[in-house]
């Protein structure tokens, strides 16, 4: 049976947490387990990417997505999402005009680097950012409509969902347009593309190349240029399992309960297996009961408003459930196989973060872990 959060606290797991904390460690996997929805190749997205692959080389890549993306056009500044040209371009995908000439250029456009990279939930696009600024300008414009937003120097990787690709729409309107159709493009895109959005809506990784969560090599122990490795494998693998969480319970959000299931399995990708130390210094709590301020943990709980009682309690229940997944892992073992990471991830899922912060949280994601591996053995037996 897997236990809800607020189960845990009616049925003395060992919490007693206030309702603003309670809420946010509410598990939002638990209610849309539908199963996992595999990006195919034969997917219209899909498609896209591997028929364009000749663009992806160097400072090309840059421009291509400039033609899918046209906010990429556009400088960051305040409010430039509210002018009338924004909306003109972005919105309606109407021509570029006077922003087409001075588009402001990236530092290193030669650096970039587009690939389609295989994951357990199908092909993604992934573009690899070496330079911190060019990163940030992306996102900014990419995450927060080309405003000026902050980014925190802890964060060094999106994956951007459902951003409108106008190099898609263009080539289905060139499609539409070489047959015979009566009617307009207008009605057809109306009618036949707008209510499908796979047809137009895209997901994108983007990565950065600085170390991890803002941690230096020094701080974990490891040679600058292995860590530098070691940095953009848990990147891809982490990013890689927001996207697996979304396509099978349709959720990948803001939240620490992603969070630690995404960092496990690109720490699990990029060093052989896990290691709680990095996860506890990812999160500003290699020093626990003291906080590091500044740790990318203050990333996920922003929007939740919690007192400083609840916050200080909320690092607890983060080293807590940290020590529940070093004890899954060690009786766990080695991941075996892609099926059985993913079987971890459903288990790390559908346990709470309250319950896996719990005095039984390790027999909890356990037993929930062994539920997975059944019930796959049973699928294939079938």
């Amino acid at each position: 049976m897997i236990a809800t959060a607020s189960e845990s606290v009616v049925k003395g797991y060992g919490l007693e947490l206030p309702d603003e904390l309670r809420d946010y460690v509410a598990n939002k996997f638990c209610s849309s387990d539908n199963g996992l929805k595999v990006v195919s190749d034969d997917e219209p997205a899909i498609r896209f990417w591997k028929n364009h692959a000749s663009d992806w080389a160097g400072d090309r890549a840059f421009a291509f997505l400039k033609t899918c993306y046209p906010q990429l056009n556009f400088p960051v500044a305040e409010g430039i999402n509210k002018t009338q040209a924004y909306i003109d371009t972005v919105l309606k995908g109407k021509p570029l005009g006077e922003y087409a000439e001075r588009s402001p250029a990236l530092k290193q456009l030669e650096a970039l680097r587009l690939t389609l990279h295989e994951s357990l939930a199908g092909p993604v696009p992934v573009l690899t950012v070496p330079d911190d600024a060019d990163f940030v300008r992306l996102v900014q414009c990419l995450l927060h409509k080309n405003n000026p937003v902050t980014v925190p120097s802890s964060m060094g990787a999106l994956l951007v969902n459902g951003v409108n690709n106008w190099e898609r729409i263009r080539g289905l309107k060139t499609e539409w347009e070489s047959t015979e159709q009566v009617g307009s493009w207008n009605e057809q895109f109306t009618r036949h593309v707008l209510p499908d959005r796979s047809l137009y809506k895209d997901k994108l990784i983007i990565l950065s190349t600085k170390p991890y969560s803002n941690v230096s090599a020094e701080q974990v122990g490891v040679d600058p240029d292995q860590w530098a490795s070691y940095s953009l494998a848990i990147r891809l693998e982490h990013e890689c399992t927001h996207l697996y969480t979304l396509n099978r319970f349709g959720s990948a959000s803001n939240n620490l309960h992603d969070e630690l299931v995404a960092d496990y399995m690109g720490i699990c990708k990029a060093a052989g297996h896990f290691r709680k130390e990095w996860m506890l210094a990812f999160m500003g709590l290699e020093n626990y009961p003291v906080y590091r301020k500044g740790a990318r943990l203050e990333n996920y709980v922003g929007n939740a408003q919690l007192s400083t009682e609840s916050f200080g309690q909320l690092t607890g229940l983060i080293k807590r459930a940290i020590d529940t997944i070093d004890h899954f892992d060690t009786h766990a073992g080695e991941m075996r196989s892609d099926q059985d990471g993913a079987c971890r991830m459903d288990a790390l899922c559908l346990t709470d973060l309250a319950v896996l912060a719990s005095a039984n949280g390790t027999e909890q994601l356990r037993q929930t872990y062994t539920d997975r591996i059944m019930a796959v053995s049973y699928n294939q037996m079938d």
